[in-house]
């Protein structure tokens, strides 16, 4: 469910971001609307990572600025950032290994301020998309599979009832049937009305799931567009397809 029509859900402009005295993000301007999926894709070290900590206030920015749904939000903790809507799956997923995966879906939801109790339709609403999780909602995160850690990760960020979900790395280190099933999941989350950043290494799973991509190089934005038209780049085919 993908529209660039009226003002966009996510605004940057000119943001620069970075650790202690190491700039990494160089002026990045970006929007995304309601509605799309936007894949950002580059090598490692290309400030990808770096750029979704900054839009879920992990990073306070050094420069420039971003507006969410019509609120400036440069200077916003982390707690106001996800109250507004934005909600972060990060890479590595950053799971709670010693306790429950039901557990770890309602950490998910702690800005919420709600009951467990009251949270419930939310957790059964989470493993509609996720049957396998259900299964397992007693069981250890730890203990988990990589790619059931993966759509944990994924419920636990649906938890916080986000407008916009950040997904770090959906793809890494799982085999290709998982990241098939993952992908459809996304579209599904996607098709309920929830806007989608996509980071991802893997370029053509990136550009089969998002409508537009930005092409990060060296903390720049180096090329952007529809995914369609990108993956027929010359440049792009040279630097990662192999082609």
């Amino acid at each position: 469910m993908q529209t660039t029509n009226g003002s966009p859900l996510l605004k940057v402009e000119g943001l620069e971001a970075g650790y202690g005295d190491i700039q990494i993000l160089w002026g990045i301007d970006l929007e995304v609307h309601s509605g799309e999926i936007v894949a950002i894709v580059g090598s490692n070290g290309a400030g990808k990572t770096t750029f979704l900590r900054t839009l879920s206030g992990i990073l306070t920015p050094t420069g420039g600025s971003f507006v969410f749904d019509g609120e400036s939000m440069e200077r916003a903790t982390s707690d106001k950032i996800v109250e507004q809507g934005i909600s972060h799956v990060p890479e590595g997923r950053r799971l709670f290994p010693a306790m429950s995966l039901e557990d770890n879906l309602l950490m998910g939801a702690y800005s919420r301020k709600l009951s467990t109790k009251e949270l419930q339709p939310d957790v059964e609403r989470v493993f509609q998309y996720f049957p396998i999780l259900e299964e397992r909602r007693d069981q250890l995160a730890g203990s988990l599979s990589g790619g059931e850690q993966q759509m944990c990760a994924i419920a636990r960020g649906l938890m916080a009832s986000p407008k916009l979900l950040l997904i770090d790395e959906l793809s890494l280190g799982l085999a290709p049937r998982i990241v098939e099933e993952l992908s459809a999941i996304v579209q599904g989350i996607n098709a309920e009305g929830i806007t989608v950043i996509l980071v991802e290494q893997d370029v053509l799973t990136a550009f089969e799931l998002a409508g537009r991509s930005y092409v990060f190089e060296t903390g720049r934005i180096t090329m952007s567009g529809p995914s369609r038209e990108l993956v027929e780049n010359p440049e792009i085919k040279r630097s990662y397809l192999g082609m």
